[in-house]
């Protein structure tokens, strides 16, 4: 594949630096030639791949007539879609995880006192 094949291409990795495991998403948009240099007859290879650690998902979008273009773009939209709002969800769900784990810190910690209160009192019996 020549650079100039090159149409579009991203590779990101998914998780914060300092975050064990290799996440990544890759786009790729290439040029094809079947029939030789002849700019007609140019094809196209679209494909996403995702990964999170050992898991891969491989898509590969077609574009090779008017019915696939448009379902190409469909695809794309409603993964758009769906990720947003699972996004969304997730903020809404991460912050009340956020809550309760603070909210079993502090039981945690009224325990321990509880405990230590206790402890103090059957030594000063």
């Amino acid at each position: 594949m020549k650079k100039t094949d090159v149409i579009f291409e991203r590779k990101e990795f998914l998780n914060l630096a300092g975050h064990n495991g290799m996440a990544n998403i890759v786009a790729n948009i290439v040029k094809s030639n079947y029939g030789g240099n002849d700019d007609d007859y140019r094809g196209i290879d679209c494909k996403l791949d995702f990964a999170d650690c050992s898991k891969v998902v491989n898509m590969e979008i077609g574009l090779d007539d008017e019915y696939s273009r448009e379902n190409a773009i469909h695809k794309v939209d409603v993964l758009l879609d769906v990720l947003t709002e699972f996004r969304e969800a997730l903020v809404k769900e991460a912050k009340y995880q956020s809550r309760l784990e603070k909210k079993r810190a502090k039981k945690e910690a009224e325990k321990k006192e509880k405990e230590k209160e206790k402890q103090d009192n059957e030594k000063g019996r």
